[in-house]
């Protein structure tokens, strides 16, 4: 059986296997246990439950929450490995363009109809074209982000939010963080994703200015703002994979 670990981790074990868990505390009787899509386990237990009855329903779904996570991991990218050559295609606000690749003496990246055409000194340097479409991308990212960042916060500002301030850098894991000094974090590559994918990453993150976890208040939240959240979260899930 799992040992105790925090109030707010718990050990989860099934045969030789094991996993951390995070654990929320919400108002709700029922518990909840959510495998996410990067194989981390949530699970949302009542208030006022004992830890010991807690682990010990996780561990009676401990065979589902392996096969999930089993599930995830066998699961195809969707997106290969780029080569950054010319004929594959890379999202950008959630359309797929084709790369075509240029030599030229003035190194930039510009969009033409369908096209993403990378002019580059070489054609051949790889790493080079790598860095030209990155940058294109963050400065796309910079003014894309800051519009829905705007339209998405009046909505929470009308709920009394302080304006919180938009940082927009490349993370490893995350799409987006709120911190504990009130800025929203943005991962750059979330460009890659529809507008309306983006806002509703922003709409997550600000949420947590009002509910630092993922129980039924944060949940009531987005419902309010964003009635449909969930569908948008399974669409980003299968779009950037």
């Amino acid at each position: 059986m799992a040992g105790r670990l925090t109030s707010e981790q718990i050990e989860i074990c099934w045969g030789e296997r094991r996993i951390i868990a995070e654990l929320c505390r919400t108002e709700r009787r029922a518990l909840r246990i959510d495998v996410r899509p990067t194989g981390e386990v949530a699970i949302f237990a009542p208030a006022g439950e004992e830890i010991d009855e807690i682990q010990n329903r996780a561990h009676r779904k401990g065979a589902w929450i392996f096969a999930q996570i089993d599930r995830i991991a066998q699961r195809p990218k969707v997106t290969p490995k780029r080569r950054f050559i010319s004929g594959e295609t890379h999202l950008l606000l959630g359309r797929q363009y084709r790369l075509s690749i240029e030599q030229s003496d003035d190194p930039h990246v510009r969009l033409e109809g369908g096209r993403l055409v990378i002019s580059a000194r070489s054609t051949d340097d790889q790493p080079h074209c790598r860095r030209l479409l990155q940058a294109f991308y963050t400065l796309t990212a910079r003014a894309v982000f800051r519009q829905r960042f705007e339209v998405v916060a009046e909505s929470f500002i009308r709920k009394g939010l302080k304006r919180p301030s938009l940082v927009i850098r490349s993370m490893s894991k995350r799409w987006g963080s709120f911190t504990p000094g009130g800025r929203v974090v943005l991962n750059v590559d979330l460009v890659r994703a529809s507008p309306r994918l983006i806002d509703y990453v922003i709409c997550h993150e600000l949420a947590h200015a009002f509910f630092p976890n993922h129980g039924d208040g944060w949940r009531a939240l987005l419902e309010t703002t964003m009635p449909d959240w969930e569908k948008r979260k399974a669409q980003l899930e299968e779009v950037l994979r």
